[in-house]
């Protein structure tokens, strides 16, 4: 895309210069057409001081090749030879009287009738550019026509010299106003200043909306984007909501269905039936029966297995929302104390090093489900001690999650990452806690590594999660929500069958 200030500077100064162009050229013909009009006016008085002249003596001699005008009625520059200025009367026979200054050389002038006037340019003596004007008039009872001509040269090299100067002005001029029309530009756009502001702190999570204090022909585009973060944010909380209700809503009667079933085993239980019914049950069928109910408990395990996990997904939004910015030093206090109660009875302790001062561009649910993730994780698996670092790093924010526990082989390091799978089965949970992890950590292309904690000598889950989302992430979370669960419905359903 081309840059708006380019494309004004350049629409500007096009426009510009072909003001000042046209300018320039109505300014360099208004100067010689005012020129030309001048010298005719100066031609025309001498033509007629040089008819008074004729009218004041005899016109007989104009019929012969008598004397002109007395050499001094006119001046002395029509007697200089070649002077620039030169007359030419051609009497009613024809009969021609020039100007001394022509020096016997003509002006090809032609005879006109009286009353009609004549401009035209032509080459004179020593290639002069003469002006000449040729007009006819009535002197007594016949007609003479009056050339009087005028060298443009001195006048023309006199406007080249002030139409030079007067490019250079407008060119000064121009460049002139492409500045000031540069720093106005600047200063126009500067106005969208708190825009890009209110937009580096949507990224940052800690503003909501961007302001409307702006020139009025961006306002209907700020107020189209304000309208539109208020519907994205309305959809991701009621795609939050419904997985939530969902999952909600199938707890209660799964965990009937799973009371149930754990009775009926235990009236199936020959030990406790009454003795005199013992025999009317059949020894035969009881192991089949048993192994149906068994199938059943393991498959409304597994349904609240995933509806646990889909609690959990509900809450992972896979972007950062306006105002919901993660802050190290006023979230994870909470979530340490939160998880050293649950963990009480073995004692566990977790110590967190945060050298994260500010908030951080990623949605504050997600990091609390990715970090509590992990470090329930580890307390489940440590001894007594917990340990996490959280810091930044070149490419974004780095996490490490140890424990003192008894960690894990190249192989359970190699297993453990897949869904559902569990190092130990005896201890409580889904194993969907690394799953939840690595799903989060997909949305935002962060990346998880397991292997031995150095300092602990436990398990170590290192997290690599870049600030910064890649420009082809443009997935949207309330789709990718919906996309989960229903995935995870049709796996349900298929188990279940």
């Amino acid at each position: 895309m081309r840059s708006l200030e380019a494309r004004l500077h350049l629409g500007l100064g096009i426009s510009l210069t072909l003001v000042i162009a046209t300018a320039w050229w109505l300014g360099h013909a208004a100067l010689h057409r005012s020129t030309e009009a001048y010298v005719l006016s100066r031609l025309q008085h001498d033509a007629e001081a040089l008819l008074g002249t004729l009218s004041q003596r005899d016109p007989g001699p104009l019929a012969s090749a008598g004397a002109g005008p007395p050499p001094d009625e006119l001046g002395p520059i029509y007697r200089q030879p070649f002077s620039g200025h030169y007359y030419e009367i051609i009497g009613a026979e024809g009969t021609r009287r020039l100007s001394r200054s022509l020096w016997d050389q003509r002006l090809a002038a032609e005879p006109l009738p009286a009353g009609r006037v004549t401009d035209s340019e032509t080459l004179g003596p020593l290639d002069q550019r003469l002006l000449v004007r040729s007009a006819g008039y009535r002197l007594g009872d016949g007609v003479v026509t009056i050339a009087v001509a005028e060298d443009l040269n001195p006048l023309l090299v006199e406007l080249q010299v002030f139409e030079r100067l007067f490019a250079v002005l407008a060119i000064g001029g121009l460049v002139l106003m492409l500045l000031v029309q540069r720093l106005i530009v600047r200063r126009a756009l500067r106005q969208l200043q708190p825009i890009y502001r209110d937009i580096e702190a949507l990224e940052r999570g800690t503003a909501e909306r961007i302001t409307e204090a702006v020139p009025l022909e961006i306002l209907p585009l700020v107020r189209k984007f304000n309208a539109l973060l208020a519907v994205y944010g309305q959809r991701l909380e009621r795609s939050r909501n419904a997985a939530g209700n969902l999952a909600h809503a199938l707890k209660t009667p799964l965990n009937l269905l799973l009371q149930q079933l754990e009775r009926l085993g235990d009236a199936r239980d020959p030990a406790q039936l009454e003795p005199q019914r013992q025999p009317e049950i059949e020894p035969q069928r009881q192991p089949g029966i048993e192994l149906q109910r068994q199938r059943c408990l393991e498959q409304v395990q597994r349904v609240q297995a995933l509806v646990e996990r889909e609690l959990k997904r509900a809450r992972i939004a896979g972007g950062v929302r306006p105002g919901s910015a993660f802050d190290a030093d006023a979230d994870l206090p909470v979530l340490i104390e939160l998880l050293e109660r649950m963990h009480a009875d073995k004692g566990v302790t977790i110590r967190c090093d945060t050298r994260v001062t500010a908030p951080l561009m990623v949605d504050r649910e997600d990091m609390l489900e990715l970090i509590g993730n992990l470090l329930e994780n580890a307390c489940k698996w440590a001894k007594s001690h917990v340990q996490c670092r959280l810091d930044r790093g070149a490419e974004g924010l780095l996490l490490s999650v140890d424990d003192d526990g008894q960690g894990c082989s190249e192989a359970e390091l190699a297993a453990i990452g897949a869904r559902g799978v569990r190092v130990d089965e005896r201890m409580d949970g889904h194993g969907l806690g690394l799953s939840i992890v690595r799903e989060i950590l997909d949305l935002y292309h962060g990346r998880l590594t397991l292997g031995r904690s150095p300092s602990l000598g436990g398990f170590r889950a290192s997290v690599e999660l870049p600030l910064s989302p890649p420009a082809d992430s443009a997935a949207i979370p309330a789709h990718a929500a919906s996309a989960i669960a229903s995935a995870s419905a049709a796996k349900a359903r298929s188990s279940a069958s």
